[in-house]
């Protein structure tokens, strides 16, 4: 994905370098422009930012691969 702007809140995705899957989880937030892009890691490893200049791809993972999956709750929504 190269668009990062086109992708939704809690949307699951995978982070990869050079075609290897170094981390997945759910889209939080995109900024405007789309070249940030903030993701809840899955395995409760926490929030990342990820610029668009930092080397990662992101790919969607269809939804229906992934049944039982469910996003986490945010903190600010949590309390």
């Amino acid at each position: 994905m190269t668009r990062w702007k086109y992708l939704w809140r809690n949307e699951f995705v995978e982070l990869r370098r050079e075609q290897r899957v170094t981390g997945a989880g759910w889209v939080d937030d995109v900024s405007p422009d789309g070249t940030i892009l903030w993701i809840h890691l899955a395995g409760g490893r926490g929030r990342v930012m990820i610029h668009v200049d930092d080397g990662l791809d992101i790919w969607r993972v269809d939804p229906r691969m992934l049944p039982d999956r469910t996003a986490p709750i945010p903190a600010r929504l949590a309390s």
